[in-house]
């Protein structure tokens, strides 16, 4: 049995339908053929949109967290959204994070974005300083990744694009835990919202 007080690591997240995650596998498998090494890639079944970092997080806090975004999301309607390019932070020579893209109703991605970031700040959390932009994470770039990787790694990115996948409508927000491990993180839900 977990103390209330125990720290979580914790974030605020859209899981994704199956037949995205199917295709961001696809994505990742013919970029692994193209890109040698220089790469941490992540599970695809861990593939998330982020909406907000928690960080550490009393474990007593998740159902009032829950119950919080329940009330704020009320009457919310998920946005239809759809993948549109891979992407590099930063672009140019030398990235850091490979992404792929959202598109679609990002007003009402934007929305409930605002929603969530109001019930985080409203609970005690500090707003977030940097601009919103969605995005799914595939992988990650080594730091010992030489220069070449990392041309290859911007080449490539720049040469691929993604599979299609249906339009998705977001249905469900989600509170997850991450658990680091050497093998990568760990993801586990505290609790849902369906919109």
């Amino acid at each position: 049995m977990s103390d209330d007080r125990e720290k979580l690591r914790t974030f605020i997240a859209l899981p994704l339908p199956i037949n995205w995650t199917e295709a961001l596998t696809e994505a990742m498998d013919g970029l692994r053929r193209e890109i040698h090494g220089g790469v941490r890639w992540v599970n695809p079944s861990g593939i998330h949109l982020t909406l907000k970092f928690l960080g550490a997080t009393e474990a007593g806090m998740a159902p009032r967290i829950v119950s919080e975004l329940a009330v704020a999301l009320e009457g919310t309607k998920g946005p239809a959204l759809s993948l549109s390019r891979l992407g590099t932070f930063p672009a140019g020579r030398n990235p850091r994070v490979i992404w792929a893209g959202i598109d679609g109703s990002t007003d009402g991605l934007d929305e409930l974005f605002r929603r969530v970031e109001d019930t985080a700040t409203g609970l005690g959390w500090p707003g977030e300083r940097r601009p919103f932009r969605p995005h799914l994470t595939l992988g990650r770039v080594r730091e010992q990744a030489t220069a070449a990787q990392r041309r290859v790694i911007g080449e490539t990115i720049a040469n691929t694009s993604l599979p299609v996948a249906p339009v998705w409508r977001v249905d469900t927000v989600r509170l997850y835990r991450s658990e680091l491990t050497p093998q990568g993180a760990i993801y586990s839900s505290l609790g849902e919202v369906k919109i």
